[in-house]
């Protein structure tokens, strides 16, 4: 196992800088999701670390060691590819074997190895089939059994789920998430799922445009994003302008929106001067519909339900910026056009200072 570091790791493509100042420490054992939508570096970022693209600028270390010099195949480095990249004219055995019989290990240690993985991924007893008579979840358990095989000090899972259906991903997050603990091998995944980072990842860290946005706990990235971009990619569906007001009372602070007052935390609004103008966010499931008036409740009009399975979208207009979504079942059947009153946590508001 070993640690990582990135320092000031910047890559460039002509004119295009893909990284840019990249600078993270990765801890024995630990698992870091690099997550962000499509062109935001973090792919380009793993083939660094892999050795397969060469940074611009900046040093990678492994265990202390100095990269830049060590082609890929020195690095023991496992890679997940995002399409498995399995040879189909060979066997699972003869998959999973690929990297020992480079290194030429004895025939006898090679298959006890083989076995040893096959069976860690819940795939023993299927070692003479061929990647075509494999399910999709099979296959990629046979990709993540060739990557560990090796017995790497550093994982690297690019988009390990991404062609995963819905149950079958959320099987193998348990899965990967297990084997990589038991391991206490040191991962990076990539992924541009925010739900996937925060379920397998210790840290997480959210790119975008090459650079690093945030980095902190799955809640910290899930609950508290430190930007309106950042919680609008990771799925908060309610964000209402405003503008700041007053001094904190009571470790509360008044935002007007459209004339109407919505407190939310002093800690939330933090630095924020008075008369500034404001986004407040927050996700649907915070959100809950009321009988009565009250502190921080709003008052908004129905304008469709959608049936969801475990809740109802509902879309409400009022003083929103957006529609919103509050998890309600029991409102399936309100008709369009009826007036709800909507409860605004104080302490689930995200408060962003907009930009002049």
């Amino acid at each position: 196992m070993a640690t990582l570091a990135l320092k000031n790791i910047t890559k460039r493509f002509g004119d295009f800088t893909a990284v840019k100042d990249f600078n993270l420490t990765v801890e024995d054992g630990e698992m870091i999701a690099l997550l962000g939508g499509s062109g935001c570096g973090k792919t380009t970022t793993l083939r660094m670390i892999a050795g397969f693209t060469e940074p611009t600028e900046g040093s990678i270390f492994v265990a202390g060691k100095e990269m830049g010099k060590i082609p890929p195949y020195k690095r023991n480095v496992g890679i997940f590819f995002q399409n498995y990249a399995l040879f189909p004219h060979m066997t699972v055995f003869e998959n999973v074997a690929f990297g020992l019989k480079l290194q030429k290990l004895p025939k006898a240690e090679i298959e006890q190895r083989v076995s040893e993985i096959l069976n860690l991924v819940k795939l023993y007893g299927l070692e003479k089939r061929y990647p075509r008579e494999l399910s999709g979840g099979q296959q990629q358990r046979v990709a993540l059994a060739r990557a560990l095989v090796t017995r790497p000090s550093i994982l690297l899972l690019d988009e390990p789920l991404s062609n995963l259906d819905a149950k079958l991903r959320v099987e193998m997050q348990v899965e990967i998430k297990r084997i990589q603990k038991e391991l206490a091998i040191t991962t990076i995944i990539v992924t541009h799922d925010h739900e996937e980072a925060v379920s397998l990842a210790d840290r997480v860290i959210v790119m975008n445009a090459g650079q690093i946005l945030q980095v902190g706990s799955p809640y910290e990235i899930f609950d508290k994003p430190n930007s309106e971009f950042i919680a609008d990619f990771m799925g908060f569906s309610t964000f209402v302008k405003g503008t700041m007001g007053g001094e904190a009372r009571d470790g509360k602070r008044p935002v007007t929106c459209s004339g109407k007052t919505i407190l939310v935390s002093a800690e939330a609004a933090e630095g924020i001067e008075p008369g500034s103008s404001v986004t407040l966010a927050t996700r649907s499931e915070h959100m809950e519909l009321v009988k009565e008036a009250g502190e921080n409740v709003v008052e908004g009009t129905m304008q469709a339900a959608t049936y969801k399975g475990h809740t109802t979208r509902l879309e409400v207009a009022g003083c929103f910026d957006e529609v919103i979504y509050p998890a309600a079942d029991e409102y399936i059947e309100l008709e369009a056009g009826k007036p709800l009153l909507v409860h605004l946590p104080v302490d689930r508001l995200c408060v962003y200072k907009n930009n002049a």
